[in-house]
């Protein structure tokens, strides 16, 4: 892996999050998930980053993208995969949460638990690196072990 990319293992662990959700839901609730999962679907860039409540210099974001397609998401830098994860999400809570499993990559196999709000094509995330505990808000503090990252919708 590029050594540029070393610092942002944390952020590309945790960097895609929408997938298909929970057996069992009523129909109402089923066809909610799904239409979020809709607007999650394409390109999408990562605009900022702000880990252990340092910011990720914007040089170090450029050229990495999202893609999501279903339940899956793969984070690549040009033509290289850097990782991919599925996940699952919970429109229903405040703050909606989201919970993903990475399944290639330097984090293959971690769950992370998150937090997610989605306004138009600017969607921002809160994950717990450690996947350990869910954040309640969108915060990064000093020292901590969350990251927050905002994105936005590549428009074709």
């Amino acid at each position: 892996m590029n050594h540029v990319l070393s610092p942002l293992i944390p952020l590309l662990c945790v960097i895609g999050f929408v997938g298909l959700g929970s057996a069992g839901l009523w129909a109402d609730d089923k066809a909610a998930l799904e239409k979020e999962v809709s607007l999650f679907q394409g390109t999408w860039t990562i605009e900022s980053s702000i880990t252990g409540g340092v910011e990720i210099p914007t040089d170090q974001l450029k050229g990495l993208v999202m893609v999501f397609e279903s339940d899956k998401h793969t984070v690549k830098m040009g033509d290289q995969v850097i990782q991919v994860g599925t996940q699952k999400l919970d429109p229903s809570k405040s703050p909606k949460t989201i919970d993903v499993t990475m399944t290639e990559g330097p984090s293959k196999g971690m769950v992370m638990l998150g937090i997610y709000e989605l306004d138009g094509d600017t969607l921002k995330v809160c994950f717990d690196a450690t996947g350990k505990k869910r954040p309640t808000e969108f915060k990064s503090e000093p020292g901590s072990t969350t990251f927050v990252n905002v994105h936005k919708r590549v428009k074709r």
